[in-house]
C-alpha cells in the first residue's frame, strides 16, 4: 500500500518539466488534480456521515427528545445505546487489513469504487431497520466501510499530485470529513433518522458515478506493466496534455517503478535486481527497527490524546450531554452548531498550517481543547448536582436554560478539536515513517487509532457512572494537560521538511525523543552515478534513493 505512496518528481522540490509549463497554464495543470481529489473526497464525506450518525441515532431511539415519527416503535437502553455508539469502531480495523490486501493488486481506482458496496447496504438496512440487530449489522457494515476507505484513500492523492498542490489536496480531507458530520447533525433537526439515511445513500451512489471519470494512478499502472495506460493517466491529470508535455515526469516515474520493486542492497548498488520478493517475515523485520518504532510511538501518542480529550468520547452522545448541562438551545441544534465551527476550523487551519506549522497548530489546538474541556469540569463540579448523568433523562431539567457557559466550551471544544488534534495526527501518518515500513506501519496505525475510538466510545458510559458528569470531564481535561506537555517537548516540525529529512531525523540512533527540530539536508554538488550501466546526474540518483535505503539510514 504504501510502497509508492508519493510521486518522484517530489524529490525534484517543485521542479516542473518544460513542456508541460510550456504548454498549459497552472490552472489548466492543476484542474484534472483537483477533479480528481474531489471525486476521492465523496469517499471522506460519507466516512463523516457515518462516523455522525449514531449521534442523531441514539437519542431518537433513547426518548431524549421528542421525536420526529410517532410511528417509531424501536427503543434501546443506554448499554445498547454505547455499543451502538462505538461498534463500528472496533470493526474499522479489519476494514484498514482488508484495505491493505486488495488495493494493491486491485488497484487505487477500484477499491474507491468497491468500497461503496457495503455503504450502500448499510444505509439501506438502516432505513429499513426494525429491531436493533439490524441497527447493530448496519453499523458493522459502516465499520468496514470506513475502514476499506484507509489505503486507496492515503496513496490515490500521493500518486497523483504534483508535490507544489499535494499539501492543499491532502489537507481538504478534514474538511470533507467535517462536512459529512455537519449534514447528519443538520439532517436530524430536520427529517427523522431513517429519512437521513436514504438521504445518505445519495452520497456513496454519487461516488460510484464520480469515481468512473477520474483515472487509475500512473505509480499503480506502471507496477503492473500497463505502460500506454500509465501515459495517458498522466496526460489526464497534467491537465490533458500531449505526451511530449509529461515526458520528462513519465521517464522518472518508470524509473521509480523499477527501482521501487528492487531490494535495498541492489537499490545501494545500482544494478538489475534478480533477488526474489521479500517475503512478508522480512518486511515485518522493518517495524522494529527504532526508525519506526520512534515515529510509530510518536503518532499513536498523538492518537491517544485525539481519543480522549476534547469530543471525540462524547460524539455519539452529544446531543444528551448538552441536556445535561442545561444549555439554553437544544441538543440537536447545539451538535449543527458544532459541526459549523468543525468546518469552519477547519479552514483556517488549511491557512495557518503553512506559517505556524503543524507543531504549532496542534499545540493551540490541545491548549484551546484541554481549556473547554476543565471549564466544562469546573461548572459541571460546581453547578450540577454530584448524582447528574447525561443517560438520564433531562427534557424538563431545572437547570434547561441556564447553561450558556457550557454551551461556549462545547463550540469552543469543538473549534479547537477540529483545528488541529483531529487532523495533524492523520497528516503526520503519511510523512514519518520509513520508505520500507510506510505501508505496514500505516496500516497497524491507523487501525490501532481505530481500536482506541472504540475504548473510548464504549467506556463513556462507565466513565460516567464511575466519575460523573464532572469527573469525566475533569478526567479528559488532565489527559489533555498532559497531551500539551508531550506535544510541547516530543512534536518535531514536519512542515518545509521533506521526506528524506523526516526519515533522517528518526533513524539517527542515540538521538532523544524531545528534539524537535528535524535539520535540513545540506545541498549537494551534481555527482555522476553509475546506474545499470548508465551515466547520471545526481537528480537521478536521488530516484535510485527514494527508499531512503542509502548510508545514512542504516543506523
Amino acid at each position: 500500500m504504501g510502497k509508492s505512496s508519493y510521486n518522484v518528481s517530489e524529490f525534484k522540490k517543485g521542479e516542473k518539466s518544460a513542456g508541460s509549463v510550456e504548454e498549459v497554464s497552472k490552472f489548466r495543470r492543476y484542474l484534472p488534480q483537483i477533479l480528481a481529489s474531489t471525486a476521492k473526497n465523496f469517499l471522506l464525506l460519507d466516512l463523516g456521515l457515518s462516523v455522525a450518525f449514531p449521534t442523531i441515532v441514539i437519542p431518537a431511539l433513547r426518548g431524549t427528545l421528542e421525536n420526529l415519527d410517532p410511528t417509531e416503535n424501536l427503543a434501546i437502553t443506554e448499554v445498547e445505546a454505547s455499543w451502538l455508539g462505538s461498534i463500528a469502531f472496533i470493526c474499522q480495523p479489519v476494514g484498514s487489513v482488508l484495505s491493505g490486501w486488495v488495493t494493491e493488486p486491485l488497484g487505487r481506482k477500484l477499491s474507491m469504487i468497491l468500497v461503496n458496496i457495503p455503504h450502500i447496504i448499510a444505509w439501506i438496512m438502516l432505513y429499513y431497520a426494525n429491531s436493533l440487530p439490524e441497527l447493530y449489522t448496519a453499523a458493522v457494515l459502516l465499520g468496514l466501510g470506513v475502514g476499506f476507505m484507509e489505503a486507496p484513500i492515503i496513496t490515490y492523492v500521493g500518486e497523483i499530485s504534483e508535490p507544489s498542490i499535494r499539501g492543499i489536496l491532502t489537507s481538504c480531507a478534514g474538511v470533507s470529513v467535517m462536512m459529512g458530520i455537519f449534514i447528519v447533525y443538520f439532517l436530524g433537526t430536520v427529517v427523522t433518522w431513517r429519512v437521513a439515511a436514504l438521504i445518505c445513500l445519495a452520497v456513496p451512489l454519487s461516488t460510484l458515478i464520480a469515481i468512473c471519470f477520474v483515472p487509475e494512478t500512473p505509480l499503480w499502472l506502471l507496477s503492473k506493466g500497463k505502460v500506454e495506460e500509465a501515459e495517458k493517466s498522466l496526460q489526464w491529470l497534467r491537465g490533458w496534455v500531449s505526451p511530449a508535455a509529461v515526458q520528462d515526469e513519465f521517464k522518472e516515474l518508470q524509473q521509480y517503478s523499477v527501482n521501487s520493486n528492487k531490494c535495498a542492497p541492489c537499490q545501494k548498488k545500482g544494478v538489475t535486481c534478480t533477488h526474489p520478493p521479500e517475503t512478508l517475515l522480512q518486511r515485518g523485520k522493518e517495524l522494529f527497527r527504532h526508525r519506526t518504532l520512534k515515529p510509530f510511538a510518536l503518532v499513536m501518542a498523538l492518537f491517544f490524546f485525539l481519543n480522549f480529550t476534547g469530543s471525540a468520547s462524547m460524539r455519539p452522545f452529544m446531543v444528551q450531554i448538552f441536556q445535561a448541562y442545561g444549555t439554553p438551545i437544544d441538543g440537536s441544534r447545539g451538535i449543527v452548531i458544532m459541526g459549523l465551527v468543525g468546518i469552519i476550523a477547519n479552514i483556517i487551519m488549511l491557512i495557518l498550517v503553512r506559517k505556524l506549522g503543524k507543531r504549532g497548530v496542534y499545540l493551540i489546538s490541545m491548549a484551546g481543547t484541554t481549556i473547554a474541556c476543565l471549564g466544562l469540569a469546573f461548572y459541571a463540579s460546581t453547578v450540577l448536582p454530584s448524582d447528574w448523568s447525561s443517560f438520564d433523562k433531562h427534557l424538563d431539567s431545572e437547570f434547561a436554560g441556564t447553561g450558556t457557559f457550557p454551551m461556549i466550551m462545547f463550540f469552543l471544544m469543538s473549534f479547537f478539536s477540529s483545528f488541529g488534534i483531529s487532523a495533524i495526527p492523520w497528516m503526520l501518518l503519511s510523512e514519518v515513517f520509513p520508505f520500507k515500513s510506510r505501508g505496514m506501519a500505516t496500516g497497524i496505525t491507523a487501525a490501532l487509532n481505530y481500536i482506541m475510538a472504540f475504548l473510548t466510545t464504549k467506556t463513556y458510559l462507565n466513565v460516567e457512572h464511575s466519575l460523573g458528569l464532572d469527573g469525566a470531564a475533569w478526567l479528559y481535561g488532565c489527559i489533555g494537560v498532559v497531551g500539551f506537555a508531550f506535544t510541547w517537548f516530543c512534536l518535531p516540525e514536519t512542515e518545509k521538511r521533506t521526506l528524506e529529512e523526516i526519515e533522517m531525523h528518526f533513524s539517527t540512533k542515540g538521538q532523544k525523543f524531545t528534539k524537535t527540530n528535524i535539520q535540513k539536508k545540506l545541498p549537494e554538488a551534481p555527482v555522476e552515478v553509475k546506474i545499470e550501466g548508465k551515466i547520471a546526474n545526481s537528480m537521478t540518483a536521488s530516484v535510485e534513493n527514494m527508499g531512503c535505503d542509502n548510508r545514512g539510514f542504516e543506523r
